[in-house]
């Protein structure tokens, strides 16, 4: 009896040019983002720490660094969403790889909305003294990213895989 679920993929020949680039962009996309949140996750505790920095210093840096931080990981996390749609039939793992992205990309927009933007907001004007409200927001923020940063490690993972063995594809 014939697998239902591995109808759904494409074993029938060659992928396309299309699929093959999609593949590649997906790969790019995770491992670019996994890498770079990581460095900004480095250098932004080693600013923190750095004594020559008063509070008002670091609201500065934090107020000047996490747009791009988020405005990158939407960049990543968009682009490897459109691929991961082009070439989700080639294999399961790129299947797990979408879904996690999807997920990651879900932790990531509600951690834009509900807590990063009035996070933001307790830090201006630069060197405010912090409330509760802020630490609350501050350990959510670091809770919720570290689950979005593990699910698009895990989806890098996935999507760079071999395809299973039966299907003579190999990417």
């Amino acid at each position: 009896m014939k697998n239902v679920s591995s109808s759904r993929l494409n074993t029938t020949g060659p992928p396309s040019a299309v699929t093959v680039t999609a593949i590649v962009v997906m790969r790019l996309a995770l491992a670019v983002w996994t890498g770079a949140a990581i460095l900004f996750v480095i250098t932004s505790i080693a600013e923190q720490k750095f004594p020559a920095f008063d509070p008002t210093d670091r609201d500065h840096l934090a107020t000047i660094r996490f747009p791009f931080y988020y405005a990158a990981g939407i960049a990543c996390c968009t682009l490897a969403l459109a691929a991961g749609v082009l070439c989700r039939k080639f294999s399961r793992h790129l299947q797990v790889a979408l879904l996690l992205t999807t997920l990651a990309s879900m932790v990531f927009a509600l951690d834009y909305w509900f807590v990063y933007r009035p996070l933001q907001e307790l830090i201006i004007p630069a060197g405010r003294p912090r409330a509760e409200e802020f630490q609350q927001l501050h350990t959510w923020s670091r809770n919720v990213n570290a689950l979005h940063l593990l699910l698009v490690l895990i989806a890098a993972v996935q999507s760079a895989l071999p395809v299973l063995p039966g299907n003579r594809h190999t990417l």
